[in-house]
């Protein structure tokens, strides 16, 4: 591969980019099993390493080769964040209980953020991705199927009632909790939105229906409401994308936010229908996300008390060491708190404030990169509906990322951290650069705008 100093006329790298965008080559292969291995999610031991773990030490030695031979270009989004996180962190090491749980959660770190790097740096030249997000949909589907499937049979779930019901046995799927289980499935289904041109309508909506169906079977409060924020900021994107106008946008939201507000007023001022919603709430995922905030509530104002003693953090990876009292314990047979369940209250008690601001500034880099896939396209004349499509699907899947990290720990998440690099990777196949002039060029090619270094396998 080449690096972005090359000089390369329009005609090369059209070809080299024709190239890079094929199917199955090295890399294509590679992405192939990482899509099918990445939903399977059982931890192996204390570095909870799963089986795509073991193609990606492979992946990482042959991309090491690459760089060094000056075979590939690096691409490493969100380094200044990393970098601010790292420092952070090594800070609350100070104040760490446990700093063999500190390293582990350093090292694991550091492997994440350097996998990411290298899916950036491979994902850049191969086009829109296409080939990808439909294997992540087709995946995906299987996923669902295992699921729906594993709870009727395997865990008797066999009426409506036990799959939707607030009690009994949840979906896992091919994971290992069904929180993991329903964040996968809803990022799925906006991978499933960004294939607007690529797949029929029908089929879109069958896959988008049995997908949503498997995420009620996790019984995933987080998942649902994550999922309900995702589906509002990708109508609000697609609207702007196809040019509806701001105002009609802002007054559609200010109905619907008068329409709830008035059924509560009615519910809570008048009494109307007050029974019938008890009854709903007894019998839905309602009664069990009122049961799971109690219990979050619990662990985050022990971690609120620690926070007062280490305001410069715990160290990472320490909240499950924190020692409670007999009164405060939040499990019968231990004496340790339980994780903080949110990645930014995880981050803010084991990191410090410095962390957490690191963390909530990449994600709004993340949200500018999808702005940045569309501006180009948009300056370069090549934004279309599919275009549209793809960049409100990115901007929802990115908002159901974020609120889900509200109620869960979710950073260490594989699938996670491949929707980032397909984030940074379009935002890169998108940038445009002024071609240097070539002896061979002509003066026409070289006023020629085209993507930056495509890199030739």
């Amino acid at each position: 591969m080449r690096s972005d100093g090359d000089a390369r006329t329009p005609e090369a790298t059209g070809r080299g980019r024709g190239r890079a965008s094929r199917g199955l080559d090295g890399w294509g292969t590679y992405l192939a099993f990482l899509v099918a291995l990445m939903p399977i999610v059982i931890p192996i031991g204390t570095f909870q390493l799963g089986i795509v773990d073991a193609f990606n030490v492979v992946a990482l030695a042959a991309f090491a080769v690459l760089l060094l031979s000056r075979r590939i270009t690096l691409r490493a989004p969100f380094a200044a964040g990393a970098f601010v996180i790292l420092v952070g962190s090594l800070i609350a090491v100070v104040n760490a209980v446990s700093p063999p749980a500190s390293l582990l959660a350093l090292i694991q770190d550091a492997y994440l953020y350097v996998w990411f790097v290298m899916l950036v740096s491979v994902l850049s030249v191969r086009g829109d991705l296409v080939g990808l997000r439909l294997a992540w949909t087709g995946i995906a589907c299987v996923v669902a199927i295992i699921a729906i499937v594993g709870l009727i049979v395997v865990k008797g779930n066999t009426t409506l009632m036990g799959i939707v019901g607030p009690k009994g046995a949840r979906a896992t799927g091919t994971f290992s909790d069904p929180n993991m289980c329903a964040d996968y499935l809803g990022m799925s289904i906006f991978i499933l939105m960004s294939l607007g041109r690529h797949m029929a309508r029908v089929l879109r909506w069958t896959i988008g229906g049995l997908l949503l169906v498997a995420i009620v079977a996790t019984k995933s409060n987080g998942g649902a409401l994550s999922l309900f924020v995702g589906l509002l900021v990708w109508a609000v994107v697609r609207a702007r994308t196809v040019r509806f106008p701001a105002p009609a946008i802002a007054g559609a939201a200010l109905l619907a936010v008068s329409l709830v507000l008035s059924a509560w007023w009615m519910t809570a001022g008048l009494g109307v229908s007050n029974r019938q919603l008890e009854g709903l709430e007894s019998h839905s995922f309602l009664a069990r996300a009122t049961h799971s905030s109690k219990g979050r509530l619990k662990i985050w104002t022990q971690l609120e008390q620690t926070l007062r003693k280490s305001p410069l953090g715990i160290g990472p990876g320490n909240s499950a060491w924190i020692q409670l009292t007999v009164e405060g314990r939040e499990r019968p047979h231990s004496m340790n708190s339980k994780e903080a369940h949110s990645d930014y209250l995880a981050y803010m008690i084991e990191r410090g404030p410095l962390a957490l601001l690191a963390l909530l500034f990449i994600l709004w880099q993340a949200f500018a990169k999808v702005k940045t896939v569309w501006m180009r396209r948009v300056r370069a004349g090549t934004a279309d509906r599919g275009t549209g499509a793809l960049v409100a699907a990115l901007a929802g899947a990115l908002a159901c990322s974020a609120v889900h990290s509200l109620t869960i720990e979710r950073l260490h998440f594989r699938h996670f951290w491949l929707l980032l690099a397909i984030v940074c990777a379009l935002a890169e196949t998108t940038r445009v650069a002024r071609v240097r002039p070539t002896a061979d060029a002509s003066p026409e090619q070289a006023r020629t705008t085209e993507p930056l270094a495509v890199a030739r396998a």
